[in-house]
C-alpha cells in the first residue's frame, strides 16, 4: 500500500468529526428498535402463496433465466399515483407482460421531518407521510411497491424506514442519498446517527430478506470519470451496510452510463466482487438518458430497445439477478406520463421475447475482460480508501464516523485520492481504465460552447467578474459545465456545490462580494426556488444578477404534469434563457 501525501492526510484529518455518538451503539439501538417493527407484505406477495418474500420471487426468475422488471413511478398527487398503479396492473394483465415491482418516487419533502416541510420548495411529485399513504400504494394492486427515495439516509429516514418495512417494501433506500442536501436541515450528526439506526432496523429483518438499496449514479459515483471507480465506491457502501451493520445490500445504477459494454461490465464486476449465494447484489440497471434526443423523441426507441436487449442477453448468460428499469423516451425533457412508461416497458418486454434467438451469436469475451479489469482496479480503490482513512486516524469500524467523513468529503476528491492511478502520487490527474460517458460528454459540450464563444471573440470578456455558481439539487454535471465555461471566459468562480438553499447562495455571494449568481435546477423546484431567492434578496435590500438553467419546469396549480416555466422566471427578473453562451454575452456587457 502507498502512503498518502501530507497534504492529502491533512485534508482527510480535517474531515474527521470532533465528536459524535458511537456508531456501534447507534446500530445496536436500531437493531433493538427493529425487533418491535412488524414486517409487512407487498401487493404481489399478499396475492399468492408460492413465495414468502419478494427476494425469493426475484431469485426464482433468475434461476429460470427470466428478466426482473422494475418501473419508477412518481405522479403529482397520491390519488394519481394509486390510480396509475392500478392501471399498470390492468395493462400487465391485458398484455401478459408482467411488472415485478413499482418503485415509488415521492416528493423530496418526504425526506424532511414535519417541522421542516412547510418552508421547503415544492417538487414535482406526491407526498406520503402517514401509514395510510403507504398502505394505499401497497394495497392498490397485486404488484409489490418499494419505497426507496428519501427514506433510509435522509433527515426523516428512521421514521420512513419503519413505515416502508411495515408496509411491505422489499427494499429500503437510497443509501447513496446520505450526502444530499435537504432544505433547511443541517444537523449531519443527527442525520447520520439516524441513518445507522435505520440500517440496524433493516439488519434486524435479515431473515425476512428486507434489503438496503442504493442507486450509485445519484451519489458519489455520479461524480466519477472512471467506471472502475463505481466498483471501488460500491464496495465501500457495501462494507458500511453489510460488514459493519449486518444488513443486506443491493445496487441499482446506470442512468449516467450509456455505452452498452461499460454498463454491463460494471454490473458483471459488481456481481463478481460483492454477490454471494445468499445475497445477490444487483437490483436493476437503469435506462440511460444522455443519448436521448430532445426532439423527434420517437427516435429514442432506436437507442433504448437495443440497450435493453444487450442487458437481457448478458443476464441470460450469467444469471446474476440483474433487473431492468426501462426509461421513457421522454425522460430527457419531462417527467413521463403513464402511457409513456407502459410503452417503453412493453418495448423492452417484447425484446426479451427475441433474446434467446440472439444469444448463440453473442461474444461475451470482451465483456469478461472488462469485468475482470474493473473488479481488479475497483478492489484496489476500496482497499486504498480504507487504508487512507486509517492513515488519517479515521475509525473505519464506526459507521457513523465513516458516514460523517463521507458527507463532508468532496466526491471528486475521493476519486482523485483513492483511484489506483493517483493513490499516493503527487498529481490528481485520474487516468481512467474505462471512462464514464457523461463526464466525457460534458467536456465535449463545454468545448463546443467555447468554440462558439471564441468565434464571437468573447474569450476573456468576464475578466474581473466573480460569479457564485451552485446547484439547487443533487445534480452536478450542469454545474461543472457552467463553471468551466465561465472560467474559460475569464471569470473567477466560487463553486457553492450541490443541494444549495437559496439563502446560502445569497450568503455566499455577500461573503465574496459579488451580485452575480448562477443556479442549476433539475428536480422541478425551479419556480419555487426562484421566488424564494428573489424574496430573500428583497428582504436584504440588495440587487443580484441571477441566472438559472437546467430543467426549468414545475407542476402548476391544476396540472398533473410538469410545465416549462422559464418564461415565468424571466418575467420575475431571473435570467432563465437556459443558454450558457447567451449568459456569457449578457455578463460581458455588465459594468
Amino acid at each position: 500500500m502507498g502512503q498518502l501525501s501530507q497534504a492529502s492526510l491533512d485534508y482527510l484529518r480535517s474531515l474527521k468529526p470532533e465528536s459524535h455518538p458511537d456508531g456501534r451503539a447507534m446500530l445496536a439501538e436500531g437493531i433493538e428498535l427493529g425487533k418491535t417493527v412488524k414486517t409487512g407484505q407487498g401487493g404481489f406477495i399478499r396475492s399468492q402463496s408460492k413465495y414468502k418474500n419478494h427476494a425469493q420471487m426475484k431469485r426464482d426468475l433468475t434461476r429460470q433465466g427470466k428478466i426482473y422488471w422494475n418501473i419508477l413511478l412518481g405522479l403529482a398527487t397520491l390519488d394519481e399515483q394509486v390510480e396509475a398503479e392500478k392501471q399498470l396492473y390492468e395493462f400487465s394483465q391485458r398484455t401478459g407482460l408482467q411488472i415485478h415491482c413499482i418503485q415509488a418516487i415521492p416528493s423530496g419533502l418526504v425526506a424532511l421531518p414535519p417541522a421542516w416541510r412547510e418552508k421547503a420548495p415544492a417538487t414535482t411529485s406526491f407526498g406520503m407521510y402517514t401509514d395510510e399513504d403507504y398502505e394505499r400504494q401497497q394495497s392498490a394492486c397485486p404488484i409489490d411497491v418499494s419505497f426507496n427515495d428519501y427514506h433510509l439516509s435522509t433527515p426523516n429516514g428512521l421514521a420512513n424506514t419503519i413505515l416502508a418495512i411495515e408496509h411491505g417494501s422489499p427494499t429500503v433506500g437510497e443509501f447513496c442519498q446520505f450526502n444530499w442536501g435537504f432544505y433547511g436541515y443541517n444537523d449531519n450528526v443527527e442525520q447520520m446517527c439516524n441513518m445507522v439506526r435505520a440500517l440496524g432496523v433493516v439488519a434486524s429483518k435479515r431473515d425476512d430478506y428486507i434489503e438496503v438499496k442504493t442507486y450509485l449514479d445519484d451519489g458519489y459515483a455520479g461524480y466519477f470519470i472512471d467506471c472502475a471507480s463505481y466498483i471501488g465506491y460500491a464496495m465501500l457502501e457495501h462494507y458500511i451496510c453489510t460488514t459493519l451493520c449486518g444488513a443486506r445490500f443491493v445496487i441499482g445504477f446506470g442512468g449516467l452510463l450509456s455505452e452498452n459494454d461499460t454498463r454491463c461490465a460494471v454490473a458483471m464486476a459488481l456481481d463478481k466482487v460483492l454477490s454471494t449465494d445468499d445475497q445477490p447484489v444487483l437490483r436493476y440497471l437503469n435506462g440511460s438518458t444522455n443519448l436521448q434526443w430532445d426532439h423527434d423523441i420517437h427516435a429514442n426507441y432506436g437507442v433504448s430497445v437495443p440497450e435493453m436487449l444487450f442487458e437481457i442477453l448478458v443476464e441470460k448468460k450469467y444469471r446474476m439477478g440483474l433487473g431492468i428499469n426501462p426509461v421513457s423516451i421522454t425522460e430527457k425533457i419531462k417527467v413521463p406520463t403513464l402511457q409513456e412508461l407502459e410503452d417503453i416497458f412493453a418495448a423492452g418486454k417484447r425484446a426479451e421475447e427475441k433474446a434467446d434467438e440472439w444469444l448463440p451469436y453473442f461474444n461475451f469475451q470482451p465483456l469478461e475482460q472488462m469485468r475482470d479489469k474493473m473488479a481488479e482496479e475497483g478492489q484496489k480503490m476500496f482497499h486504498n480508501c480504507l487504508e487512507g482513512f486509517r492513515q488519517a486516524g479515521i475509525d473505519v469500524e464506526d459507521p457513523v464516523e465513516l458516514l460523517l467523513v463521507l458527507i463532508s468529503m468532496n466526491p471528486i476528491r475521493f476519486e482523485q485520492l483513492f483511484h489506483p492511478s493517483t493513490y499516493g502520487a503527487d498529481n490528481t490527474d485520474v487516468k481512467p481504465f474505462y471512462t464514464t460517458v457523461l463526464g466525457r460528454q460534458t467536456m465535449q459540450m463545454k468545448q463546443e460552447i467555447l468554440d462558439d464563444l471564441d468565434k464571437k471573440q468573447l474569450r476573456g470578456s468576464l475578466s474581473g467578474k466573480t460569479v457564485v455558481v451552485g446547484s439547487g439539487d443533487a445534480h452536478t454535471y450542469g454545474l461543472i459545465l457552467v463553471e468551466g465555461v465561465l472560467q474559460e471566459m475569464g471569470a473567477q468562480t466560487v463553486n457553492a456545490g450541490v443541494d444549495m438553499d437559496a439563502v446560502d447562495m445569497l450568503d455566499l455571494a455577500d461573503e465574496v462580494g459579488t451580485q452575480l449568481i448562477g443556479i442549476s435546477c433539475h428536480n422541478g423546484q425551479a419556480l419555487d426556488y426562484g421566488r424564494q431567492i428573489l424574496e430573500l434578496a428583497k428582504e436584504r435590500g440588495k440587487e443580484y444578477w441571477i441566472f438559472m438553467g437546467g430543467k426549468l419546469n414545475a407542476i402548476l396549480p391544476g396540472h398533473s404534469e410538469p410545465t416549462e416555466i422559464g418564461d415565468k422566471l424571466l418575467e420575475m427578473g431571473i435570467h432563465a434563457e437556459n443558454d450558457i453562451a447567451l449568459t456569457v454575452e449578457q455578463l460581458s456587457r455588465l459594468p
